[in-house]
């Protein structure tokens, strides 16, 4: 008799998706080049918005850890708005539920995750940092396994943030699924990276609009 499991039962490391979705990091520094090469530049008026979410986060965070419902009005939709993310030919839709399929047939993995899914192309993940106290990379393993369940895409990006920390993902569906991630972006330093988010934020949308 089949039985059903819990994505984040499950799913807890790299390992996991490995023995479970048969899915590797790859190895090939080429794989996922766009967080990095022929990235637009921001406007003036880009960077002013940049400096007011940063100004306004660093007056919020001074009382901790933020939870998730300000994670997303004071940082995420700001980032989405000016990457033009609200605006056509995208679409949002959150919070979403979604089914694993593996190759045990007896076992069957569900979850249901608060995350804004763009275009069915970009998925966004806001990792509570009071709620587990942990790096945001730490929950890549789990937005992987969201982002697996869509396998009618054949390419599909990913962005983690708790906040504090950004981190950015690229998988490839298929025979060979493989995916890859980029550095950690801060937003703690005076000498922050959230321009640089926005940056790839914006050439990830051009990719999408594409697609």
């Amino acid at each position: 008799m089949a039985f059903t499991a819990a994505v984040t039962d499950k799913i807890k490391t790299f390992k996991d998706l490995q023995d479970r979705c048969n899915l590797n990091k790859t190895n090939d520094i080429n794989f996922f080049t766009e967080w990095v090469e022929d990235l637009p530049d921001l406007t003036d008026d880009e960077k002013t918005e940049i400096a007011s979410i940063k100004e306004i986060y660093d007056y919020h965070r001074l009382d901790g850890f933020l939870l998730e419902g300000a994670i997303n009005l004071l940082i995420v939709s700001p980032l989405l708005r000016l990457a033009g993310f609200f605006k056509p030919p995208y679409k949002i839709r959150s919070p979403y539920g979604v089914e694993l399929e593996i190759d045990d047939p007896e076992e069957t993995i569900r979850g249901f995750i608060d995350a804004l899914v763009i275009k069915d192309h970009l998925w966004v993940l806001v990792v509570e940092g009071k709620r587990n106290g942990i790096p945001v990379a730490a929950a890549l393993p789990q937005l992987i396994a969201y982002m697996v369940s869509q396998p009618h895409q054949r390419i599909i990006y990913g962005l983690a943030t708790n906040g504090d920390e950004f981190i950015f993902i690229k998988l490839e569906t298929g025979e060979n699924a493989k995916y890859d991630y980029s550095t950690t972006f801060s937003l703690l330093p005076s000498r922050h990276e959230l321009g640089r988010v926005l940056q790839i934020l914006k050439k990830l949308g051009t990719i999408i609009a594409l697609s």
